[in-house]
């Protein structure tokens, strides 16, 4: 896939879908393999804003793609596509860090949930 531009939840859920539709995949084989649910999948699709940013990158990295941040002030030099390729290692290790941490985060919430809807209802009457 050519690098596409993002302005808006529109143009990101056309490029979804365009590179599932690529891949000859339906909603729900990509849903599966990203982890979300087939609904997720259809209201991103379709320009729904306020997706996790987990999702979207478990989502993006089942298309086979990647998220790079570029500047848009500057271009990089053509005599300089290691000092490029680092500071998009740099970008991608940093990114996988924080999608970590998040999925930590969400492990702990998701353990007390649970552990909370297991609790024995109390009773007032002692």
């Amino acid at each position: 896939m050519r690098d596409v531009t993002i302005a808006d939840w529109n143009k990101f859920g056309a490029t979804i879908k365009a590179e599932r539709a690529r891949l000859a995949l339906s909603q729900h084989e990509l849903a599966a393999r990203a982890g979300v649910s087939r609904s997720w999948l259809a209201k991103l699709e379709a320009g729904h804003r306020g997706a996790e940013f987990e999702q979207i990158l478990r989502l993006l990295d089942a298309l086979g793609l990647s998220l790079v941040l570029r500047s848009g002030a500057t271009a990089p030099a053509a005599d300089e596509p290691s000092a490029t390729a680092h500071r998009v290692g740099q970008d991608f290790d940093a990114m996988r860090e924080l999608m970590d941490k998040r999925q930590h985060s969400a492990e702990i919430r998701r353990r007390a949930w649970s552990a909370g809807r297991h609790k024995p209802a109390r009773s007032d009457h002692g």
